[in-house]
């Protein structure tokens, strides 16, 4: 009796039926990882807080001012020059002298013939001196990095929010 020959072709194990539940699979996993990074919701009500979430003092939004901005033109970090520039405005706006910097933005300039990176350094490296030498002024605040062609090369555009605390 003859056994019949099989061809090579009939031996090799066909996986594509398989590949429509990996890719719904690897899809599941995802969702699971994201899910579990999100693990709680903040309660804006001021109740306690659930999950891995800290409490902090909850402030109430009528005590804290957000249209007093500050917006100046630096050609170098001059930390003197600078303090007294804040001082000078919460002076002017009437600002309490507990009024802090929430927010900065940083606009690096860079000249028509040059990239936006010389810009972007230029922000950055006045960025790292606010944060290294007046840390007391600008420690809590969220700094934002910018560029743009109509400040002069070399020079940094300083625009400050403060917020005056009343608690």
């Amino acid at each position: 009796m003859r056994t019949r020959r099989v061809a090579p072709s009939e031996l090799v194990e066909d996986v594509s039926q398989q590949a429509g539940w990996m890719y719904a699979d690897l899809f599941l996993a995802l969702m699971v990882i994201f899910l579990a990074t999100i693990s709680f919701v903040p309660k804006l009500s001021g109740g306690l807080a659930t999950g891995n979430a800290s409490t902090q003092q909850s402030v109430s939004l009528k005590s804290v001012n957000f249209d007093q901005g500050m917006a100046n033109l630096y050609n170098g970090f001059d930390l003197p020059k600078l303090r007294a520039d804040i001082e000078s405005f919460k002076k002017k706006a009437k600002l309490a002298d507990t009024a802090e910097i929430i927010y900065v933005q940083v606009i690096g300039g860079y000249a028509k013939n040059e990239k936006a990176g010389v810009g972007t350094l230029a922000a950055i490296d006045f960025s790292v001196q606010l944060k290294k030498q007046a840390a007391d002024l600008f420690n809590t605040a969220a700094i934002k990095l910018d560029t743009s062609n109509s400040i002069p090369s070399g020079s940094v555009a300083l625009r400050m929010t403060f917020a005056a605390r009343t608690y």
